[in-house]
């Protein structure tokens, strides 16, 4: 698995953005969530969406990884996709005046599990043992995605 280092740009002191290299590319000095951007409401959607595609990504390369139909970096490699959708996700939110602080944990704990997990040696019963973490913690981002969304629908309504 690929390191990611937390960084803080504008208050969001877990938020990272993860590069190949687990260096940052991108310059946050610019954000800033005081008012609702159309552009990123009209964004949320589309990357909760992207999210939950990568979701469905990195536990379907996790079950081939479990039959060693797919290599560890093929598991990290989708979690690298995770990583970028989340990152979306939480631009999505934070530009909308949405905070999402109580989310930025969830990678670091879901990357610790899958870590520990690859540790194995590659059997169904490997990832038997770790799905349920796994699990947990996808359940628990698409709960904290959905409590959002009230949140996120009144403040695109008293943007426009």
């Amino acid at each position: 698995m690929h390191q990611y280092y937390s960084s803080s740009p504008a208050g969001l002191e877990a938020f990272t953005t993860p590069t190949r290299q687990g260096s940052y590319g991108s310059n946050y000095s610019a954000y800033s969530a005081s008012t609702p951007s159309p552009q990123y409401s009209a964004s949320v959607p589309n990357s909760v969406h992207t999210l939950i595609a990568a979701m469905k990504s990195l536990q379907s390369t996790l079950t081939l990884w479990s039959t060693s139909r797919a290599s560890p970096d093929a598991v990290s490699d989708a979690y690298m996709q995770f990583g970028v959708g989340f990152n979306a996700v939480v631009w999505a939110f934070e530009g909308s005046g949405v905070d999402t602080s109580d989310l930025h944990q969830i990678p670091a704990r879901l990357r610790a599990v899958l870590e520990t997990c690859l540790g194995e040696d590659p059997s169904p019963a490997a990832l038997e043992m770790y799905q349920p973490q796994i699990r947990q913690q996808l359940y628990e981002l698409l709960q904290g995605l959905k409590a959002k969304q009230g949140a996120w629908r009144s403040a695109v309504a008293a943007g426009l």
